[in-house]
């Protein structure tokens, strides 16, 4: 069955390095800490955990603009607690999905490869005919990139986080990510100004549900900034510093 999909591959820079220098068990601590966080991001965003590769993963996902948040959030709290920088590649476009969980086609390939050509820290998106982003999400043109495997070069893009109009920035209290303040929304059938601090609709529907322990939510602004998304490991606090 063909289908449309937005895929993403994401690994951790210089892992078999790391540990060979530092042994086994630190090697599946930071492991341990990229799948918790990746778990946690691609549950509350919608996005499957197509396979684990190693030290990478695979996603997957209906929605580009879902895949495109989960990636940004991942990236942002391994930078924060990880001691090796994450990097990625993203495409969208047709495939063939098979036997039910599985999927071949050129997209597949695109985004692998990107993420193979990207540097640490970095995230490559193939351009398409129509970016779907998060309003907080922006893309700026490397050119065309030679891909192994495919024809012709790839035309490349660099996905980042988007600086507002007037430079005003909020912190989400679910997913961290800081995001300009024009680009927040509220929860379901709040009017509050202050409570336009969320990245998404599905953000801020977690932080309700979740939120019945802190008191009302118009206390929001007082709670501990994403402590809801905070993986507990010892190798976490360790490089959180």
């Amino acid at each position: 069955m063909r289908v449309d999909r937005c895929f993403a591959f994401l690994d951790l820079c210089g892992f078999s390095s790391y540990t060979d220098a530092n042994g086994d068990e630190e090697a599946v601590a930071v492991l341990a800490l990229m799948r918790s966080v990746v778990r946690r991001a691609a549950e509350r965003r919608g996005v499957r955990v197509t396979k684990w590769l190693g030290d990478g993963v695979m996603l997957s996902c209906i929605g580009q603009d879902a895949l495109v948040a989960a990636t940004l959030e991942i990236r942002h709290h391994l930078s924060g607690a990880s001691p090796l920088a994450v990097r990625g590649g993203i495409c969208s476009g047709p495939v063939i999905m098979f036997e039910g969980d599985d999927y071949v086609g050129a997209a597949i390939n695109v985004a692998a490869r990107l993420c193979d050509v990207a540097a640490a820290g970095q995230l490559l998106m193939a351009a398409g005919e129509r970016a779907a982003l998060p309003h907080w999400a922006g893309l700026s043109m490397l050119g065309p990139v030679a891909i192994a495997g495919v024809a012709r070069p790839v035309l490349v893009q660099e996905l980042d986080l988007r600086t507002g109009d007037d430079g005003r920035t909020v912190v989400d209290p679910v997913c961290g990510l800081s995001i300009p303040a024009e680009s927040a929304v509220a929860p379901h059938d709040e009017t509050d100004p202050a409570l336009r601090c969320f990245c998404s609709a599905d953000c801020a529907a977690h932080f309700v549900r979740v939120d019945d322990h802190r008191g009302p939510i118009s206390d929001i602004h007082r709670a501990p900034l994403g402590d809801i998304a905070v993986v507990e490991s010892p190798i976490a606090r360790r490089w959180a510093g």
